[in-house]
């Protein structure tokens, strides 16, 4: 089983909040853009960003 299709069982599982594969991924996009932005567009780490918004997200969604 892939990383994806555990994010979505688990999500379908435990959360109560109800989210699709697409939309956990679309609120990460956003939140590493946000993350960017934040430091004033300057150059950075995009895989930091990228991670902190992914752990982020999934607190949000309460997914581990």
């Amino acid at each position: 089983m892939g990383q994806k299709e555990k994010i979505t069982k688990k999500v379908a599982e435990e959360s109560t909040i109800p989210i699709t594969l697409e939309k956990f991924e679309e609120d990460i996009r956003i939140r590493a853009r946000e993350i960017y932005f934040a430091r004033g567009d300057a150059n950075g780490d995009a895989l930091a960003d990228w991670l902190q918004a992914e752990k982020e997200i999934k607190k949000k969604y309460k997914i581990s």
